[in-house]
């Protein structure tokens, strides 16, 4: 039973990680980001969050731009991958599909425990932003 909750904590991780690099390799203009649909749907979070990330770059200027070119040099390199190889591209969007519908899945048939997940995915985030601006001072 540890396993397999160690195993979904590493899929959900990895969908959470991952699922993002590989969702900008598609160059479809037509498709809409989940971010953009999760908005729609949750206009006050976004807003939060939005308003969250201009306090953090209004402190941290520098980190925030750092931030930014990692993160454009990450879908550089995805982009990259993708226009030499469009299979293998597309073979891995396709595995993350099915990874986060199977994710999906499990919190539909579970919700407290997809709950609990989902909480143990923030902390572990907060405590690796916390210990990186914690290292910044």
């Amino acid at each position: 039973m540890r396993l397999y909750r160690a195993l979904l904590v590493v899929a959900a991780t990895a969908s959470l990680f991952l699922g993002a690099t590989t969702l900008q390799a598609d160059e479809s203009p037509a498709q809409a980001r989940p971010g953009k649909e999760f908005c729609k749907e949750n206009p006050d979070r976004c807003d939060e969050a939005r308003a969250k990330r201009r306090e953090f770059c209004a402190a941290n200027p520098d980190k925030c731009k750092e931030q930014r070119g990692k993160m454009k040099a990450r879908r550089a390199e995805m982009k990259a991958k993708c226009d030499a190889d469009p299979d293998k591209c597309e073979e891995m969007k396709q595995d993350m599909r099915q990874r986060r519908d199977e994710i999906k899945a499990m919190c539909q048939a579970d919700p407290a425990k997809c709950d609990e997940m989902k909480q143990k995915m923030r902390d572990r985030r907060e405590g690796m932003n916390g210990a990186a601006e914690d290292s910044s001072d």
